[in-house]
């Protein structure tokens, strides 16, 4: 029988900032015929070429305004605090019925402004792929990125559910699993599993970096504990090489929810601080155990 070629969801998507997320988003858009024609926006031609000889976009454009305006789908793939920006620039020359999405980490702020921004006729869907690497640039971009991957759209009550459609079509298009989501509920989840951790690792590293400051003399920790440390250590550090930039734009993007997840993980430590405190091993075993049987848990739930 005669293979019928997929009919694109989107005739051409623009991808402003062609990094990792930007550029492996490009790659799967084009590898599953999700477009037509797939143009990178961005300030240096050097990398846009980069991006092209690479196969992640068509063509290129250094005028944000020109570049999208061709666009049926604009995808911001830069940091949170540029997303916003980035959309001012492009806002007057995006086409009617176009879509607009982002892929930053944070959802709140930026639903809440950019859905203020795009004109009448134009829709804001926010996304963000639960997929990436500490890797940067589109040398590590790979089509097959969102594979298997959750990837959260957070719509609001006014969103046109017909964009919201076509966003959840390609989104499954490049392989991903939907999940949508309020941005106050999207907020307060990656706030837990995803940004807390970040600051726990780099909590970890400054700890284990320095010499201990408490009166226990010569028990007290060194400096020398990095010398000891061996996978446990490294595995639980390892997204600390992530650009400390990204990092600060997350935190201060959704401060409120991540400082409720530090006040909640502090009663956790409080906990067995508690247990420790009292010699009681069987709240030691216990704080174990639970936790244990939810990654347990947790692990049923991703297969």
């Amino acid at each position: 029988m005669p293979s019928h070629k997929r009919q694109p969801i989107f005739d051409t998507v623009a991808v402003v900032g062609v990094g990792l997320i930007g550029g492996s988003l490009g790659m799967a858009a084009k590898k599953n015929s999700l477009a037509s024609r797939v143009i990178g926006i961005g300030r240096s031609e050097q990398k846009l070429m980069r991006a092209k000889i690479l196969g992640a976009i068509d063509d290129y454009s250094l005028d944000f305004a020109t570049g999208a305006s061709e666009a049926d789908l604009v995808i911001i793939c830069t940091p949170v605090r540029m997303v916003v920006p980035t959309l001012e620039r492009m806002v007057e020359g995006l086409k009617q019925g176009s879509v607009v999405t982002d892929v930053g980490s944070t959802k709140l702020e930026i639903v809440e402004q950019a859905t203020a921004l795009v004109p009448s006729g134009i829709t804001f869907v926010g996304g963000h792929p639960m997929a990436g690497s500490e890797e940067s640039g589109v040398e590590a971009a790979f089509p097959d990125m969102f594979l298997g991957a959750t990837y959260v759209l957070t719509p609001t009550d006014n969103t046109d559910l017909e964009a919201l459609r076509k966003m959840t079509e390609f989104v499954e298009g490049v392989g991903a699993r939907v999940e949508v989501m309020s941005p106050e509920e999207h907020d307060a989840a990656v706030a837990v599993i995803s940004h807390l951790p970040h600051a726990i690792s780099a909590a970890l590293l400054h700890l284990a970096a320095q010499p201990s400051t408490s009166s226990e003399g010569r028990h007290g920790r060194t400096s020398k504990a990095l010398r000891l440390a061996a996978g446990s250590f490294r595995d639980l550090t390892r997204i600390s090489d992530s650009p400390p930039e990204i990092w600060r734009d997350i935190c201060i993007t959704n401060a409120e929810p991540i400082r409720n997840a530090i006040d909640e993980f502090e009663n956790h430590l409080e906990s067995i601080k508690s247990a420790l405190s009292s010699g009681d091993a069987e709240a030691v075993m216990r704080f174990f155990e639970e936790a244990r049987e939810i990654r347990q848990a947790y692990l049923r739930l991703m297969k």
